[in-house]
């Protein structure tokens, strides 16, 4: 496309594909985007930004974008203005309330409220009028386990645990592909680079994952367990560890009951290298790499994605990592 210099000009934004909301420099014509390229000075994505990111002006521009409230169904659909969209809504909303409670209302907030601070809190206001129970989101759709793991270990839905990027030591990601996806409730901008640095010696970056997937592929191990047989890794590891050594008994003495322990211990104790084996496919010599692994650095960072959190063990396999990293002295 030929443009004139004397109209075009270059606006610094953040992409709104994903949440790991990557700076980007757009160049615009008018009112019509020209090219978009990643931002070299953000001080996280650094000058990256996937192909989703690169198209967003061929999306901006769609001829099939929606830039109207439309109104009715199938050939009776027709555009409308926002009064009477908003009216006919509220008309709708009411009247479900109405007959059937408030709760067979369900209002879903995704990831884009990452992208709109108020947008998101007037669609909060707009739950909190509406006297629903029925209120879901990207986490309880995608990935249930996490948060119901994080309120009964910490007492907090909330505080879903994230790679600390400048300490760690060993990173593990279980079913998850962050230079496609960047990253799972954890946004991971810039991954190629953020993972080659945590593979560079002498950290380690580990893999569980059955495909060999672009992640695993940066990774200083990668380890293709059966499908959904995540859980068996981490009930021999904590098994191996609480057994021969390499827990961190006197952060456990602190933090931790013996009769948690004790619970803990007998629920992995079914886990043996034998089972683990059956279970998963892996060989032996991976099974005990990878407790050598947390031994080696003591410490262990690990992150699920819906690879786990969307499989029939996604509870146990939350809850292992979890006592992976509690055992190791690790949050």
């Amino acid at each position: 496309m030929t443009t004139s210099p004397t109209t075009t000009r270059q606006v610094r934004s953040f992409c709104r594909f994903c949440s790991a909301l990557c700076g980007i420099v757009v160049t615009v014509d008018g009112e019509q985007v020209v090219e978009v390229r990643g931002d070299a000075e953000h001080p996280l994505s650094r000058g990256y930004t996937c192909p989703k990111g690169r198209a967003l002006g061929a999306w901006h521009h769609h001829p099939r974008r929606l830039d109207a409230p439309l109104v009715g169904r199938g050939p009776e659909r027709h555009e409308t203005d926002w009064d009477t969209a908003l009216g006919d809504v509220a008309t709708q909303l009411r009247a479900i309330a109405t007959e059937h409670g408030p709760d067979a209302v369900g209002m879903y907030m995704a990831t884009a409220t990452s992208f709109d601070a108020a947008g998101g809190r007037m669609a909060f206001r707009l739950f909190q009028a509406l006297d629903t129970k029925s209120r879901y989101s990207a986490v309880t759709i995608d990935t249930p386990c996490r948060p119901m793991v994080c309120d009964q270990l910490s007492g907090n839905a909330g505080l879903m645990p994230c790679i600390d990027e400048d300490t760690a030591g060993l990173t593990v990601f279980i079913g998850t592909n962050p230079v496609v996806s960047h990253g799972h409730t954890t946004s991971l901008p810039d991954p190629v680079n953020r993972l080659r640095a945590l593979a560079a010696s002498p950290r380690e970056l580990w893999v569980i994952d059955p495909r060999r997937s672009e992640s695993a592929r940066l990774a200083t191990r990668h380890l293709a367990p059966r499908p959904g047989t995540d859980h068996a890794i981490f009930a021999f590891a904590i098994r191996s560890l609480l057994h021969d050594g390499g827990a961190d008994l006197a952060y456990l003495e602190r933090h931790a009951t013996d009769a948690d322990v004790a619970t803990l211990q007998a629920a992995v104790e079914p886990f043996d290298l034998a089972r683990a084996v059956d279970e998963t496919g892996l060989a032996a010599s991976e099974l005990t790499d990878f407790v050598a692994a947390v031994r080696r650095h003591g410490r262990v960072g690990a992150m699920t994605g819906t690879g786990t959190t969307m499989s029939a063990s996604a509870n146990a396999t939350e809850w292992l990592v979890w006592a992976l990293q509690i055992i190791t002295g690790s949050y």
